[in-house]
C-alpha cells in the first residue's frame, strides 16, 4: 500500500538506442510530456558515426532535463548497466526506442507504487504492435495466465504474459522494457550479467530473489501502459527472430551458467528430470520460430530437440565470463 504522506521518488528514465534517431525523437518527445513527476532522462545510445550534435538535432530539444550517454554497442544488459551506474534518480526506469509510452500519466503510474519503500521495482503494462499469430500453442485461461504472469517455472524458465489488466503484487521478474527498479536493488543484486543476448533480465532478478527482505516485492502495475513496436526495423522482432540454433545455445548458457549457478540444486540436483526438460524447450524455442504450418513448427520442433545436446555440451566445455 503506498503512502500519500510520503513523495514521490526522483527518477532517472534510462533510454537504450542504436541507430534509431526518429524513433528515438518520438519517444524523447513523449517521455518529456509526463507529469507529476520530477525526472531527468539518460538516453544510452551506441549509435556509431553520429555526433551527440546531430542526435540532439534529430531530438529537436536542448531540454535540460536530458542527458546523453554515448557508449559503444554492448547489449541491451550492458546498456542497462550503465545507464543506472550514470543515473542520478532513486528509480531508474527503463524504455528500448522501439517503445512507445502511452498517455502523459504512464511514468506517474510507474513511479506511484515506490511511494511504499517495501516495493523494489515494477512491471508495466505491454501493448504489442504488429503481434504475429501465435506460432506454437499458449496458456489461454485467463486465471492461470495471471497466476503465471511475470514468474518462473520449476527451472527458473520465465513465464511472461504482461498484458493482464489486473494489478499484481508479487511478480518474480521485471521486464527490461516499461519497468523500474530502485537504485538500491540494482546494487544489491549486482547488475545484470552482461553474457546473455537473451534472457538477459533474469541474472539479476534471481540473485534479487534471495537477498530482498520478506516484506519487499516486485509488482505488475497495469496502468502504466506502454506500445511495443514490432515494426521498427532492427527492434523486437530482430531481437526474437534470430538463428534458431543461436537461440539454443543463449538458452543453454542460460540454464547451464547462470541457473545452475544461482540455484544448482535445480540443474544438477534434479540432472535426470532436467536434461529431458532442456530438450523439449530447446525444441520450443525453436518452433516459435516456424513458419505458419503444422509441418513447420513439428520439424523446427525436432530440429531443435536433436541440436539442445550439443548445444548443452559446447556451453558447459565453454570458458565462463
Amino acid at each position: 500500500m503506498t503512502d500519500p504522506t510520503r513523495p514521490t521518488p526522483y527518477v532517472t528514465v534510462v533510454i537504450r538506442s542504436f541507430n534509431r534517431l526518429p524513433e528515438l525523437a518520438k519517444l524523447v518527445a513523449v517521455v518529456l510530456a509526463q507529469r507529476d513527476v520530477d525526472f531527468e532522462v539518460l538516453i544510452v545510445d551506441s549509435t556509431r558515426d553520429v555526433s551527440d550534435e546531430a542526435i540532439f538535432e534529430a531530438l529537436g530539444t536542448r531540454d535540460e532535463r536530458i542527458r546523453l550517454l554515448r557508449s559503444p554497442p554492448k547489449g541491451c544488459a550492458a546498456a542497462a548497466n550503465e545507464g543506472v551506474r550514470h543515473a542520478r534518480g532513486e528509480v531508474v526506469a527503463f524504455v528500448d526506442d522501439d517503445d512507445v509510452p502511452v498517455g502523459d500519466g504512464w511514468l506517474r503510474a510507474m513511479v506511484r507504487p515506490f511511494e511504499d519503500p517495501r516495493c523494489l521495482g515494477v512491471n508495466g503494462r505491454l501493448e504489442y504492435t504488429g503481434e504475429p499469430e501465435a506460432r506454437v500453442p499458449r496458456v489461454k485461461g485467463e486465471w492461470l495466465r495471471q497466476r503465471w504472469m511475470l514468474s518462473y517455472g520449476p527451472f527458473k524458465k520465465p513465464r511472461v504474459f504482461p498484458g493482464s489488466p489486473h494489478r499484481k503484487v508479487g511478480i518474480e521478474w521485471l521486464s527490461g522494457g516499461n519497468s523500474a527498479l530502485r537504485r538500491s536493488a540494482w546494487e544489491r543484486a549486482g547488475g545484470w550479467d552482461e553474457f546473455l543476448s537473451y534472457h538477459n533480465e533474469h541474472s539479476l532478478f534471481l540473485r534479487l530473489a534471495r537477498r530482498k527482505r520478506a516484506d519487499e516485492y516486485l509488482v505488475y502495475e497495469p496502468e502504466a501502459r506502454m506500445i511495443i513496436r514490432r515494426d521498427v526495423p532492427g527492434g523486437l522482432d530482430h531481437r526474437t527472430h534470430i538463428d534458431s540454433r543461436a537461440r539454443i545455445d543463449t538458452l543453454a548458457r542460460y540454464y547451464f551458467w547462470l541457473v545452475a549457478k544461482e540455484h544448482p540444486l535445480r540443474v544438477w540436483g534434479a540432472l535426470p528430470v532436467f536434461l529431458p526438460y532442456f530438450v523439449v524447450d530447446a525444441g520450443i524455442h525453436a518452433a516459435e520460430l516456424a513458419e505458419h504450418s503444422r509441418a513447420s513448427l513439428a520439424r523446427q520442433f525436432v530440429e531443435g530437440a536433436l541440436y539442445a545436446p550439443r548445444a548443452a555440451w559446447k556451453q558447459l566445455r565453454a570458458p565462463r565470463p
